[in-house]
């Protein structure tokens, strides 16, 4: 009896339908034991025939209980309902008017919401129908018909006051199977949110797979149709011109001038085509690499800045520009130097190629408290709004030439954007027209998790 009585709920029966049935078989032995108890009182008081119904019923619970073990359970409560309701009806006759029994139909009338579930909704409702019929046939019965009087008010008294008492306590019981009931079904909805929660966020992971790889997939597309727009155009051409000035060059027909102009133009081609290749290779490994790290480490800006103008100093004197760095001696930064020097280098050599001869290009740095910023700045050409809006893009409207015709793809400018970023800084540019254009970069002091970005 303490299992069934226990509040608390075992693995293996912490769902409503199983609380339903032992709740079912808690109430069959109640009703048995009840009977028990009233049997042997009746019996020693020799109160007949009452001793005699409490003692046909006892059996018939036990029969209830048998037929509910042997999981013939929707039988095994409806014997069990059909027994009570009849014994109550065989009390309320023998007693007749002297025996207020209308008291345990209280009790009663739970028991069916208790212990039969929405699958067993008919037998339910034909039992409730039962007990109102049950009723209306007591009450009818006992104003129609006049119960003789068979034993003594006194025993009267005592029957009445058990059979409160014991009506009340099956109340309480009920109550405290209910609260099991109302626990049982809380943890099952607990239970199925639960798992709703659990293949929600599976679903919702799933889609964000599926959004990230659709994503990946249509960027690389995207790097794909560029770089066949590329290979298709502009290294078509630079190649196709190298390959003819080559025919002119072995042909023998030029002048010792001519074929010193054609050596310039062919190492102006191959410097360019050079570049190019460089920043599509760069570029195409970022885009396909995107979730790698930069690997973070001391750098020397003044020393970073000095290696790339070492690189730089032929193209720069071919135009006879000066490159002037104001950069502090042992100014250290937190930074990938592999991507710093693409980036610097890319914006250099952008401002040579949209500078005039003899101008001067100047390099700056100052910290904050989070911050370095990085500024590139030149007295060229200058860049129109039109342009400005849709630099850091892959739009071929943002291609220009240089000031010596210089050829570019823009390409370069979209690998600093997404190199900067990857450091988790920004790129910006301000630019008047036919006067002057700066490239600023801000890096983060320090680099981390936090503020790196993955795209």
């Amino acid at each position: 009896m303490n299992r069934f009585f226990s509040s608390k709920i075992s693995d293996n029966s912490n769902n409503v339908q199983t609380k339903r049935n032992s709740i079912g078989k808690v109430t069959i032995a109640l009703c048995f034991f009840i009977s028990v108890g009233f049997s042997i009182a009746f019996l020693y008081q020799s109160i007949y025939p009452l001793n005699a119904v409490f003692i046909s019923f006892t059996v018939i619970y036990a029969i209830a209980y048998f037929v509910f073990s042997n999981k013939n359970i929707l039988l095994g409560k409806i014997l069990l309902y059909v027994a009570m309701l009849v014994h109550t009806f065989f009390l309320s006759y023998s007693l007749g008017q002297y025996v207020q029994i209308k008291l345990f139909y209280i009790p009663i009338s739970i028991v069916p919401l208790l212990i039969f579930s929405k699958e067993e909704k008919n037998a339910m409702y034909a039992m409730l129908v039962l007990t109102a019929f049950n009723i209306v046939l007591i009450n009818t019965t006992i104003h129609l018909f006049e119960i003789p009087q068979t034993y003594s008010l006194e025993t009267y008294r005592i029957i009445n006051n058990a059979f409160d008492i014991t009506s009340m306590l099956c109340m309480v019981i009920l109550a405290f199977l209910f609260l099991q009931l109302t626990e049982a079904g809380e943890i099952e909805l607990l239970k199925a949110n639960t798992e709703l929660s659990t293949q929600k966020e599976r679903e919702q992971k799933t889609n964000f797979i599926l959004k990230r790889a659709k994503e990946d997939q249509e960027r690389l597309n995207l790097m794909k149709d560029y770089l066949f727009r590329i290979i298709s155009h502009d290294l078509r051409s630079p190649v196709n011109t190298i390959h003819g000035l080559t025919e002119l060059l072995v042909s023998g027909n030029l002048t010792k001038e001519e074929e010193r102009l054609i050596s310039e133009t062919l190492k102006r081609s191959a410097e360019s085509t050079t570049h190019l290749l460089d920043n599509l290779l760069k570029w195409s490994v970022f885009q396909i690499n995107n979730s790698s790290k930069p690997i973070i480490d001391k750098v020397n800006l003044k020393e970073l800045i000095n290696d790339i103008f070492n690189q730089l100093e032929v193209k720069a004197n071919q135009k006879s520009i000066l490159l002037i760095d104001k950069i502090p001696n042992n100014l250290l930064i937190d930074a990938d130097a592999n991507m710093l020097e693409i980036v610097l280098r890319n914006l250099i050599s952008n401002s040579i190629k949209f500078s005039y001869v003899g101008q001067a290009i100047l390099i700056l740095a100052e910290k904050n408290e989070t911050h370095l910023s990085i500024q590139v700045k030149d007295s060229g050409m200058g860049i129109s709004q039109e342009i400005l809006d849709k630099l850091f893009t892959n739009d071929k409207s943002v291609c220009r030439e240089g000031t010596h015709e210089e050829k570019g793809t823009g390409i370069g400018l979209l690998l600093c954007k997404n190199l900067v970023e990857s450091l988790g800084g920004t790129i910006k540019v301000e630019s008047v027209p036919k006067y002057q254009t700066i490239f600023i970069v801000q890096i983060p002091l320090k680099i981390n998790d936090t503020n790196l970005t993955h795209s």
